[in-house]
């Protein structure tokens, strides 16, 4: 099932994007190495979590949708109504033991027709290019997401 988040839904919604972000921020470490990571994403874990609650939050521009089986929040999706005609998805994520279910899917599909809904006419996500990122790329391209703008960020020590 698919609602509206809430307030009430920040602490699962954060525990939820730490828990999936571990496999992502564990190969930026690797690539990375422990000492400029250490430096780039101090204390990611908090910062992950603060990102994903302050979507939930009444006063900010963003909205949450969660996805639930049964009673157990298994995933959600920040989305946010920028000036028409574009909607942004933001942080989202699907807990690993549910992953493969179609949830991110329909999560994504819900929120792309909020937006419709809203009147957005385009939808943008970002995501990386690492093999960490490689099942958001495959779920979002399943909802139709194609027109890709590749980056390359570049690091050396000095």
């Amino acid at each position: 099932m698919i609602r509206d988040g809430d307030a009430s839904d920040a602490d699962v919604v954060a525990e939820i994007a730490v828990e999936a972000w571990q496999p992502i921020y564990a190969h930026s470490r690797e690539t990375l190495g422990a000492e400029l990571f250490a430096h780039l994403h101090t204390d990611w874990e908090a910062e992950k979590a603060r990102q994903v609650r302050q979507a939930c939050e009444d006063d900010t521009r963003g909205s949450v949708l969660i996805a639930t089986v049964g009673d157990v929040v298994v995933g959600f999706v920040s989305y946010y109504l920028h000036a028409a005609p574009l909607g942004v998805i933001g942080n989202n994520a699907v807990r690993p033991e549910y992953q493969g279910r179609g949830i991110a899917t329909q999560l994504y599909e819900a929120t792309l027709d909020r937006m419709r809904a809203a009147g957005m006419r385009y939808a943008r996500v970002t995501t990386g290019g690492d093999p960490s990122h490689a099942p958001a790329r495959r779920a979002y391209e399943k909802v139709g997401f194609g027109a890709e703008l590749p980056s390359v960020t570049y690091h050396r020590e000095l």
